[in-house]
């Protein structure tokens, strides 16, 4: 009990003490009924002022460890029963967020809170996310800006979900998905836009200029030719049927569908312009794409991490898969037709409004919004915090970071949602398949009516 601290800030030093006396008192070391140390023997042990040391004091008191006696001392209470809460979140964000590290530093901070984590599933398959969160009682969910829809029907406010305070200082564009009615649903964690990748080392060894803002599908066209060294290596690639890929091309051409005014579901707009964005997809996948039948856009991460292929589209999100390569890379602005747009993915964190544990669940949110876990996440992963200072701090990184990684913070005009084409996912499911009946040249075009 009298090893003092190895770190050396203040902030670290204080939090060393906490969870110190926290885990000392849980385990018995001092026992119920006896007092803890005095302030100056508590401040000399962790090398903090008196009035750090009261300060730390007085929260083990408001969460009854101690009761502070005046003019006796801090006398040491029962050790309250911790609590288990149930964290359903996106297996990919093991690797995207380094999310276990993330959980195992909250327990050192709040030993009487465990967090059970349950994955969960991506798609809008039965059983739904929103079912996992009635039926398993999960108390927190991650939830992202497309699986939100699950909550809300569309338009109403999710009912199920408990209404949030905004953050200070995150990104106000991350919260638009999650907002209904002025209240904030879903408290944004991480984001990425979607962005184009490619090899360095391609590029320089062919003379082909490097992408940048001004760059248009022609133009990767074109790259992509002069990339491309027959059956071994292809220019670029991208897989084709992924809901935050091909919908890109409707938003760059300005595509937004009309609803009717008898029901919700009734959709119409100019079949031109959804012809000439579907025209741009077979160009490319026609002139340009190897024969690799893709499941998922992380066949795509694999054949660049292969070089098979010198351009991708993909997220910083999907960077995580990558970034151990052993040759150059780098990112930029998705290319564009028409318009200058990409998608954005937003991954949030919601509490149950069902559940029985909410003043420890706003707790673990709190955790995971705080400065301290959004720098975190900024420097042992290449996702983007939704805190603005972490996403935009500038210093020393625990992974290969492309040269271009802050190209973001230029290109946030460009950033679009799904909603933007004014249609629900469900009803974007439906378009896909018409999509790839029309694309195979099995069908014509067909449009809601």
């Amino acid at each position: 009990m009298n090893s003092r601290p190895k770190r050396s800030t203040f902030r670290s030093r204080y939090e060393d003490m906490m969870i110190t006396l926290r885990n000392e008192i849980i385990t018995n070391i001092w026992e119920e009924g006896s007092f803890l140390p005095s302030e100056s023997d508590l401040a000399d042990r962790f090398e903090l002022s008196k009035n750090s040391v009261r300060k730390g004091l007085e929260l083990l008191a408001s969460e009854n460890f101690i009761e502070k006696i005046p003019r006796v001392g801090n006398r040491i209470l029962k050790s309250p029963a911790g609590i288990t809460i149930k964290f359903g979140y996106y297996p990919s964000m093991i690797k995207e967020a380094q999310i276990n590290d993330l959980v195992d530093e909250f327990h050192k901070q709040h030993p009487l809170i465990r967090i059970n984590m349950i994955p969960m599933p991506y798609s809008h398959t039965n059983p739904t996310m929103k079912d996992y969160m009635e039926s398993d009682n999960i108390d927190v969910m991650t939830i992202n800006n497309q699986n939100i829809e699950l909550f809300t029907n569309f338009k109403a406010p999710p009912s199920i979900l408990d209404p949030q305070v905004i953050k200070e200082g995150v990104y106000p564009k991350l919260t638009e998905p999650f907002m209904h009615d002025g209240d904030l649903y879903v408290q944004p964690f991480m984001f990425s836009p979607v962005i184009l990748c490619y090899n360095k080392k391609h590029f320089s060894e062919n003379n082909v200029p490097e992408p940048d803002s001004s760059w248009t599908w022609d133009t990767v066209k074109k790259a992509a030719h002069r990339l491309a060294t027959g059956s071994d290596r292809y220019g670029f690639f991208f897989h084709l049927l992924s809901d935050n890929r091909w919908p890109i091309f409707l938003l760059q051409n300005n595509v937004v569908f009309n609803r009717g005014k008898e029901t919700n579901i009734s959709l119409e707009l100019d079949k031109t312009t959804l012809k000439d964005s579907f025209q741009t997809l077979i160009d490319l996948s026609e002139e340009v794409f190897p024969p690799f039948l893709s499941e998922n856009d992380q066949d795509v991460d694999m054949l660049f991490r292969q070089q098979k292929v010198s351009m991708i589209i993909t997220s910083y999100f999907l960077l995580n898969m990558i970034e151990d390569v052993d040759f150059s890379y780098d990112i930029s602005p998705l290319p564009y037709h028409g318009s200058p747009k990409t998608l954005v993915i937003v991954i949030g964190l919601a509490i149950n409004k069902n559940s029985k544990h909410k003043q420890a669940a706003q707790t673990f949110i709190d955790y995971m919004l705080s400065h301290e876990v959004q720098l975190k996440l900024r420097q042992n992963t290449l996702s983007l915090p939704s805190l603005k200072s972490a996403a935009e701090w500038n210093g020393q990184v625990n992974v290969k970071q492309p040269e271009r990684y802050f190209i973001f913070r230029e290109t946030f005009p460009t950033f679009n949602y799904h909603t933007d084409l004014n249609v629900s996912f469900s009803e974007l499911e439906e378009i896909r398949q018409n999509m790839k009946l029309y694309l195979s040249k099995m069908a014509e075009l067909h449009v809601f009516s």
